[in-house]
């Protein structure tokens, strides 16, 4: 069991997460918060034996579009990397890198950081991580470098959220069902600003351990990497054709913006940036109709209600969802193998290859959905920030900072933290409540670096093999130094 532990230290971090959580329920009254703020006690309702084996599969079944959209990534890289275009593709990004290792870095990490902060899902930035992983480790950057200029950077977009990232629009709109005033253009200068202090002291500890990495390296020694999951081996002829692999990326990327900024409104009627381009051209499109029942064709080629489900499956550009994503993923797989002549015999097998390459990452991120299941049935969160509120009678930045750190650390859903205390959030008003947004947000994104059950963190870490310990050890000077600035800016923001 020890040997177990140690080479699977993420098992226990999120096993020790479980079992903190169920022993809670056993002693802690759940809570609720109602209008106006007012608090309501409820009872102790432990989590039973029975419960943990029903979390397991609840948490499978409730995020079964996450980890089909986790299991169609590996698919599609076990395609991808049998293919030569592919390596020649990684091998000549690699090797057009080397000598400018820190620029590419701080681009990269700049990029993802800022996507993450704009995309609607930030899911969908989890299909480049293996590319990009794969060019970094080839340029000579080892896992930890690697893996924070990839998952650690779209932590910092979390950190730094816009317009974008998981729950942003959900905690306005929970928020506002109480009489929340915020919108989510509220403080925007603010979050944009700490969006780019957040890059910047990421970057600066990065590039400290890049140089350093970098000078204990013999640039001439070719690099063999042998811990990428999805690393490939040169092509077996050095004039192997890029532009197919390059085109189809383009299209993944183009499609990942289009479909997850939110140009004109969410489902849920709040206003963004109020281009309405892609609605008008969606109800073009879908109107197009033949014969003389007006049938619309491609309304019903592209997924239009059916009798007994009465939902559409094709939203406009910027409320796309992850399985439609998934649908041109699934398509640019299918080209790549057809181009690289790829019998259906090693297609099935290389997709099977992809597929047990992630299931480890995904099991272990089960576990994380877990820890959520079990405190949405019992609510001991709102107990705990309800006795946190008591340290003062009225608004206290450092107060409600301390809630908002308790509540991330339990909870991989910023929505759902939203949705646990937004009538008591709502009572705060004004400048108030403009800076109880600023603080839920950024101290939301601030722990996801360190919380064991934050989503992107843990598939990272499993995906690349790191100890949850080893991660700790490099970004505590961020963690802390980025919670002193913030601190520092919620107090000019409250005081001044």
């Amino acid at each position: 069991m020890k040997k177990l532990f140690k080479e699977h230290d993420l098992v226990k971090i999120i096993s020790i997460m479980l079992f903190v959580v169920i022993v809670m329920t056993w002693f802690i009254p759940y809570g609720q918060f109602g209008s106006g703020g007012t608090f309501t006690e409820g009872e102790v309702t432990p989590i039973g034996i029975v419960h943990l084996f029903y979390g397991f599969i609840y948490s499978i079944q409730n995020y079964a579009i996450q980890i089909g959209f986790l299991i169609l990534i590996g698919m599609f890289y076990g395609v991808a990397t049998k293919t030569e275009s592919y390596k020649a593709l990684v091998s000549k990004i690699a090797n057009s890198c080397k000598g400018i290792e820190i620029v590419v870095s701080l681009v990269i990490s700049f990029i993802i950081a800022l996507l993450a902060s704009f995309l609607n899902n930030t899911y969908v930035l989890l299909l480049f991580m293996p590319f990009l992983v794969s060019i970094l480790r080839r340029m000579g950057l080892d896992k930890i470098s690697s893996f924070a200029i990839t998952f650690g950077s779209i932590l910092v977009g979390v950190l730094g959220a816009t317009y974008g990232t998981e729950g942003l629009v959900g905690f306005v709109e929970y928020v506002g069902m109480y009489g929340g005033e915020y919108t989510i253009a509220t403080e925007i200068i603010v979050r944009a600003g700490v969006l780019l202090l957040a890059y910047i002291l990421f970057s600066f500890f990065n590039v400290i351990y890049i140089k350093k990495l970098l000078e204990k390296k013999d640039s001439k020694k070719e690099v063999k990497v042998v811990d990428d999951k999805f690393a490939v081996e040169e092509p077996k002829k050095k004039n192997t054709k890029v532009w197919l692999p390059i085109i189809l990326g383009v299209v993944l990327v183009v499609f990942a913006i289009l479909g997850f900024i939110t140009w004109n409104s969410t489902l849920n009627g709040t206003e963004v940036f109020g281009i309405e381009t892609f609605d008008n051209f969606y109800d073009w499109f879908f109107g197009l109709s033949i014969g003389d029942d007006q049938f619309e064709i491609f309304h019903a080629l592209f997924g239009a209600p059916l009798a007994n489900f009465s939902s559409d499956l094709i939203y406009p550009f910027g409320n796309w969802y992850l399985f439609v994503y998934g649908i041109v993923i699934a398509f640019v797989m299918i080209i790549m193998a057809i181009a690289s002549k790829m019998s259906v015999s090693e297609f099935i097998s290389n997709i099977g290859e992809g597929f047990k390459k992630v299931i480890r990452p995904i099991m272990i991120l089960v576990f994380a959905y877990m820890v959520f299941i079990f405190i949405y049935w019992v609510p001991i969160i709102p107990t705990f920030l309800n006795e946190i509120s008591k340290l003062s009678s009225g608004f206290n930045p450092f107060v409600v900072t301390l809630q908002a750190f308790i509540g991330s650390i339990f909870n991989s859903d910023f929505g759902y933290l939203a949705y646990s205390v937004s009538p008591y959030l709502a009572t705060f008003t004004g400048a108030e409540g403009n800076l109880t947004l600023v603080i839920y947000s950024t101290i939301y994104g601030l722990v996801q670096f360190i919380t064991p059950v934050s989503v992107f963190l843990l598939f990272g870490l499993s995906y690349m093999n790191i100890p949850y310990k080893k991660w700790l050890g490099y970004i505590w000077k961020f963690f802390i130094g980025m919670l002193v600035c913030l601190l520092v800016i919620f107090t000019l923001l409250a005081y001044l």
